[in-house]
């Protein structure tokens, strides 16, 4: 029996990508405080629930839904950030992340002299 999947798929099961009918970039910033980045997204009457966000070393990437429209943000540092320092919190319409900055001294070790 060869049926398609996305054809079974009721309203509830579809990604948010196929149910949205506005796909908008939020607005948001970065900048540089205390030794770590900051990035702020505004996500005007975002549920927490509907905020997903993935992070690579160097590549951070934000799908968010509320109502029909779907946010979504890209972004390509040009640094990597250490994966278990990135904290992030979501307060009245506002995410905020902390990244900190891979710094490879951190993970070097020392060579003695003989």
């Amino acid at each position: 029996m060869s049926t398609d999947n996305k054809m079974m798929e009721s309203p509830q099961t579809q990604p948010a990508e196929e149910k949205s009918r506005y796909r908008v970039t939020p607005r948001y910033g970065m900048w540089h405080e205390n030794g770590k980045w900051v990035l702020q997204i505004s996500l005007p009457g975002v549920s927490k629930e509907q905020i997903q966000m993935k992070t690579l070393e160097d590549f951070f990437q934000l799908r968010a839904t509320r109502d029909d429209i779907l946010y979504s943000l890209d972004l390509d540092f040009n640094f990597k950030v250490e994966k278990d320092k990135t904290h992030a919190e979501y307060k009245e319409g506002l995410l905020k992340i902390e990244f900190t900055k891979y710094d490879p001294l951190q993970h070097a070790f020392e060579v003695k002299i003989e």
